[in-house]
C-alpha cells in the first residue's frame, strides 16, 4: 500500500512491459469480490476515497495521486482496477510489472514479477476481508499467466491491516526494505 502511485514507466532495456488486457478479474473462490478495469468515469469516486482519512494517511492527496492514476490507465506496465465487493465499488488496486522498473531494478527479482498496491476506500467496507480477497484474487490470476514467477507487495511496517491482508492472501514476509515511500515489509508469493 504505497503512499502514492509509483512511476513505473522506466522499463529496463530488453524487458517488454506487461499490461493486463483483462477488463475484469473474477474467481469462483471469491464470488462476492471482483476487479474491474478502472475507467475515467471512476475518478470522482477515487478522489473521494483518497480524501478519506484512513486512505489519506497512506496515499498522496487527490490533486497529486489522480494525475498519476490517469497516466496508469494508458501505461504499458500498470493496470489500475476498481475493487468491487457485493456488486459495489469499495476500493482501488493497481497491478504493475515490477521487473525492470527503476526502483526494483536494484533488487534480485525473478523475471516477470508483478507488484500490487491497494486501498479499501469505502469506510463501511473496512475490516470485512475485501483487501485479502482482492489480493488473493489478483495473485492467483497473475500466477496463472505464463511466465509470471512472483507477485509482491510492500506495505508499511505500521500498516497492520495491510500486513494482515497480505498474509491472509498467502503472501510471505521476506524482510524489511526501504522504498521511495519509506520503510516497508517486502511480501511475496511465488509460483509453485
Amino acid at each position: 500500500m504505497s503512499r502514492q502511485p509509483r512511476n513505473r514507466s522506466a522499463a529496463a532495456a530488453g524487458t517488454a512491459p506487461r499490461k493486463l488486457k483483462d477488463a475484469r478479474i473474477t474467481r469462483e473462490a471469491f464470488p462476492d469480490v471482483r476487479l474491474r478495469a478502472l475507467a475515467l468515469g471512476d475518478l470522482p469516486q477515487i478522489a473521494r476515497w483518497l480524501a478519506q482519512p484512513h486512505v489519506a494517511a497512506r496515499w498522496d492527496p487527490p490533486h497529486v495521486a489522480l494525475p498519476a492514476i490517469v497516466q496508469d490507465i494508458d501505461s504499458p506496465d500498470t493496470s489500475p482496477f476498481v475493487i468491487i465487493a457485493h456488486g459495489r465499488p469499495v476500493g482501488y488496486l493497481q497491478i504493475y510489472a515490477a521487473t525492470g522498473t527503476a526502483f526494483w531494478a536494484g533488487h534480485d527479482l525473478p523475471r516477470e514479477t508483478f507488484g500490487l498496491d491497494l486501498f479499501i476506500g469505502d469506510p463501511a467496507a473496512l475490516g470485512r476481508g475485501h483487501g485479502s480477497a482482492c489480493l488473493s484474487l489478483a495473485a492467483s490470476h497473475l500466477l496463472g499467466l505464463p511466465g509470471v514467477a512472483r507477485v509482491q507487495g510492500d506495505p508499511a511496517p505500521d500498516n497492520k491491516a495491510s500486513l494482515r491482508a497480505f498474509e491472509k492472501a498467502g503472501f510471505e514476509r521476506r524482510g524489511e526494505i526501504t522504498t521511495p515511500d519509506g520503510p516497508a515489509i517486502y511480501m511475496a508469493i511465488d509460483r509453485r
